[in-house]
C-alpha cells in the first residue's frame, strides 16, 4: 500500500514532464520538416514587461475577403498558396482541418465589415541589446513604398513556427551587423 502514493506521484510527474516535452517535440518537427513560407510584413513594435522585447509582426495577407463567413473569434484554417513573387497568400479559409504543409490554424475576426485573420506567429523575439536597432531597422523597412521586410515560417501538418525575420534580404542579425559596421 505504501507504494501506491509513490506510483501516483511518479505518474503525475511523468505527465507534467510529458506535455511540455511533446509541445517542444512538435515545434522541433515543424522547424525541421515543415515547408518554408515567406510572409511580407507590416510595421508594429511593442514591448512586454514580463517576456522582454520583440518585434510585433503584422502581415499583408491578414485581411481577407472570402466566400465563407466566420464569427469573430472562430478558429479556422488558412490554406496557403504561393504568389508570383514567392510570398505566401491565403487561398481560402475553412473550418475543416486541411492536411499537408499549406494550412495554418488562425483566428478570424471582423473589423469595418472586413474579415481579418490573426496568425499564431506574430512576435519575433530579440535580445534587449538588439531591440532598439531591430525596432528602427524594421520600422524603416516596413513602411509603405519601402517594404523590404519579410519572415520565413515553417508549416508542418497545420503547425506553424516562425523561423527568421529578414530585412533587405538579410537575416535580422546580419542586417544589424552590417549596419553597425557602416557606422
Amino acid at each position: 500500500m505504501k507504494s501506491l502514493p509513490i506510483l501516483i506521484f511518479v505518474l503525475v510527474a511523468l505527465a507534467q514532464l510529458g506535455v511540455p516535452a511533446s509541445m517542444a517535440w512538435n515545434r522541433v518537427q515543424t522547424l525541421t520538416h515543415g515547408r518554408v513560407w515567406k510572409f511580407k510584413t507590416a510595421p508594429v513594435d511593442p514591448e512586454d514587461a514580463v517576456r522582454g522585447r520583440y518585434v510585433r509582426l503584422s502581415y499583408d495577407v491578414d485581411r481577407f475577403i472570402g466566400n465563407e463567413k466566420f464569427q469573430s473569434g472562430d478558429s479556422v484554417y488558412a490554406v496557403l498558396k504561393e504568389n508570383a513573387d514567392g510570398f505566401a497568400e491565403v487561398d481560402r479559409l475553412t473550418n475543416k482541418k486541411v492536411g499537408g504543409d499549406n494550412s495554418v490554424k488562425v483566428q478570424a475576426w471582423w473589423l469595418n465589415d472586413r474579415e481579418n485573420i490573426s496568425f499564431p506567429f506574430d512576435q519575433y523575439w530579440v535580445t534587449e541589446q538588439d531591440a532598439p536597432a531591430a525596432e528602427k531597422a524594421y520600422a524603416e523597412n516596413s513602411r509603405r513604398g519601402q517594404q523590404n521586410a519579410f519572415v520565413t515560417v515553417r508549416v508542418h501538418n497545420g503547425d506553424a513556427a516562425l523561423e527568421q525575420l529578414y530585412i533587405n534580404n538579410q537575416t535580422l542579425s546580419d542586417y544589424l551587423r552590417a549596419q553597425a559596421a557602416k557606422k
